[in-house]
Formats: structure tokens, sequence, C-alpha cells
């Protein structure tokens, strides 16, 4: 098995004016480097709207590639206009993957499929009180002619329109069991999908995506089957637990057994409290690593303190607890946007946030207004779609990657300081 890391940061932090490449400008380039040569390429993006990007995918699709993406509708796009360096006005995403989305209709060799699943929010308090997309997996399997397949998780989207970010992404090449399980994922997502020449006749408007439900369409995978490289989703329980609760079960597992470090770099982690009482919290599992061993060395590394967030309780409480009870060190980087987790010389790589959002799973009946006294319920699954990989004693050099981009980003922050 081969492993190889990449860890960026953009030149600039300015956000006067976006990058036309995304975020993090060299990672897209890191990828595409990547993705050269693929006989087959599939793309599960949370947003997919980034012309350079598209253009290489044509190149590749010149080439004899056939290219599968699947990512959220046209609505789960922001519609505010910014500077974007090289366009004399100002463009949204939205606008953007409008031009995109046509544009892929148009060429033949690429597929492009939309995942419309939304959900309620589950025991969080925000000012919307509204749906949202569950859709939040960035992964790519890449086949090819005369090589392994390439399994990819990222933490950025690579979107044009995002304000600077450091990112990374990580590529395992060579190995049966992370290829099986990226192979059925992919499999399993596209043909929950819907076609976009399909979708734009038959989802109107956001009542029809939240009418979509995943009851009656679940998977059960076998946990011996994805015990280091697993996803999440709606439709997935693992050994009958849902795939979420899962996931953060196997993070625990990881974090209960250090013996010198819980180095955590992501741009939220607050998981703190959890919407359910079905599962374990990860800062439940620190704290009891701590207790055990106070002499691990805790960092806590993320994008904005609580004071900055919407909802500012959970962040709030791990702040003060991280201070207080845990005598750990705690700092903000603006630039923040990877989501990986040091402890000792086993790497966690996601696409999700350490959030209780993120690890929440539950069918329940969620209602929702579309205009005066349309009110629609469904019974669904609150589940969010993520990736995940657990790389136990890590190969030393894909570890060194990651620890030299924690260290550059951990000593450009600042110190979160909580006073009581």
């Amino acid at each position: 098995m081969k492993i190889k890391a990449y860890c960026r940061k953009p030149a600039s932090s300015s956000t006067s004016h976006r990058f036309p490449e995304g975020g993090c400008p060299q990672l897209l380039y890191d990828l595409l480097e990547e993705l050269k040569g693929a006989s087959e390429i599939h793309i599960a993006a949370y947003l997919f709207n980034n012309p350079i990007y598209l253009d290489y995918i044509k190149s590749f699709v010149n080439q004899g590639c056939k290219v599968y993406i699947t990512s959220l509708p046209i609505r789960g796009y922001d519609d505010k206009p910014v500077s974007v360096k090289g366009y004399d006005k100002k463009i949204s995403g939205r606008e953007m993957a409008i031009k995109v989305y046509n544009e892929i209709q148009g060429v033949e060799g690429i597929d492009l499929y939309i995942f419309p699943h939304m959900y309620m929010w589950y025991g969080a308090l925000y000012a919307d009180k509204g749906a949202s997309y569950s859709f939040h997996v960035k992964a790519i399997l890449a086949k090819f002619k005369n090589e392994e397949p390439k399994c990819i998780l990222s933490s950025g989207n690579f979107m044009f329109t995002d304000p600077p970010h450091s990112d990374s992404f990580i590529v395992i090449q060579g190995s049966e069991e992370h290829t099986q399980v990226f192979s059925r994922f992919f499999g399993d997502v596209e043909s929950y999908s819907i076609p976009y020449s399909e979708y734009i006749n038959l989802y109107k408007d956001a009542k029809s995506d939240f009418n979509y439900s995943f009851v009656g369409k679940e998977i059960d995978l076998d946990p011996n089957f994805v015990k280091n490289c697993f996803f999440t989703a709606p439709f997935y329980t693992i050994g009958g637990i849902g795939s979420n609760h899962y996931a953060g079960q196997r993070i625990i597992d990881v974090i209960k057994n250090a013996k010198k470090r819980i180095w955590i770099c992501a741009q939220h982690f607050h998981d703190v409290v959890s919407f359910d009482p079905a599962r374990r919290t990860i800062i439940d599992a620190i704290y009891n690593s701590h207790r055990e061993n106070n002499q691990l060395d805790l960092r806590f590394l993320k994008q904005v303190a609580h004071s900055s967030l919407a909802d500012k309780r959970r962040a709030a409480i791990a702040e003060t607890l991280f201070q207080y009870v845990l005598n750990a060190k705690q700092r903000v980087n603006k630039l923040v946007h990877d989501k990986f987790l040091i402890v000792d010389n086993s790497l966690i790589v996601t696409t999700a946030n350490y959030t209780s959002t993120q690890f929440a799973f539950g069918k329940r009946k969620m209602e929702m207004t579309f205009g005066k006294g349309d009110k629609q319920v469904k019974e669904d699954y609150f589940s969010e779609v993520n990736g995940f990989l657990i790389l136990p004693n890590c190969d030393s050099n894909a570890l060194q990657v990651y620890e030299k981009h924690f260290e550059m980003l951990w000593d450009e922050g600042n110190d979160i300081s909580i006073n009581l």
C-alpha cells in the first residue's frame, strides 16, 4: 500500500479577491497531477463549481477517461457575489455552479448526478431552523489501466469563490481494503443519486429535495468490511449501528489508546454534547484519556473561537473544558479548513468536522414549511455524508507531512483564552 499526503496553505490570506482555483490553488494542481492518466474517475464533492477543475476533467475525458460526478443541487450553493481574480464582475458560487453544470451537460464522457437529500438539524439551535443538505463528502476513486486505483479524501471542496484556506488530501493506492470500500460507496451513492438531466425536470424546488427520503432504502454493512475506511450516509448502518455513530466510536477507539499525544486540526471542533444519547462524544473520550494520563500532549487547532460562531454554546463549553480541566493548548488560525487528528503515530483523516452534527444519526419525523401554509412532513434519517480514514502507525512520510503542516499552522496561530 502506498500513501501520499498533500498539505497546503494559500500564499495569501486576503479575502478581497478569491482565487479561481478555489481556496487553496496549489492543492488543486496537486490533485490534478494525481488524476493524470486515469481511465475512470468517480468524484463525490460537496460542491463542484470550479471551471479550472472542470477544464482539466474535460482534458482527461478527451484522452479516453470516463468521469462520474455527484454533488449538490444548484440550490445548495451560496448566492452571495464575491470578487474573484481574473473576473471583471463579482460572481456567486451559485452562478458559477449553473455555468459548470450546464457545461457538463454538453460533454460526452461526464455523467453528473445530484444527491438531493435534506435533513433537519437534530438538536442544534440555528437561526434559520431550516433543512440542510446532508452531502458533505469530498472523495475520489480514480482507476487506471496500468496502475492500481487511487482512493482520495480531501478536506477541501476546490470550490470557486471559497475564501483562502489551508487544506489537505490523502491518496491511498494499492490497498484492496480501501478500494473495495470506496467502490462500494460510489456504487451506492451514484445509484441513490439522480442524473442531472432527470433531476432538473423532476425536482423543481427545495420542497422536492426535502421530500426525498431514505426510509426503506437502508443498507447494513459488515463492520469487518469497514474497520479503518468507511463512509457515513443516511442509507448506511454498520453492524446495525448508525453509520455516523460508528464513525465517532472508531475515532474514540483510537483516542482511548493514546499514550503520548492527541493533536487535532479542524475547522470546527466541539463534539462535547451529543444530540442523541446513543453515543459517546469525542471530547468525552479525550477527557477520559487525559484523566488516565495527564502527561498527554493535547493540542487543539481550529479556524475560529466560539465567539465567531452562530451557535456558540458547544464551542464555548469545549474551550472552557480544554483550558480549565485538561490544561490543554488551544489556538485559532483563520486559514484552517483541514480535518485530521494525530494520535501518537496514528493518523485520522476525514471530510467531517468534529461537531455533534456530523456524528449524529437517527430516524425521525422532519417538518418544514415552504411558503404560507405549505407544511411538509417526512420520516427520514438524520445523517451527514462524509468519508473517514484511520491509518494506525501511519507511514512515516505521510505522517510527517501532516505533522509539519500542523506545526506551521500552529506557530502562525493565536492562543485561545477563556476568562471566567
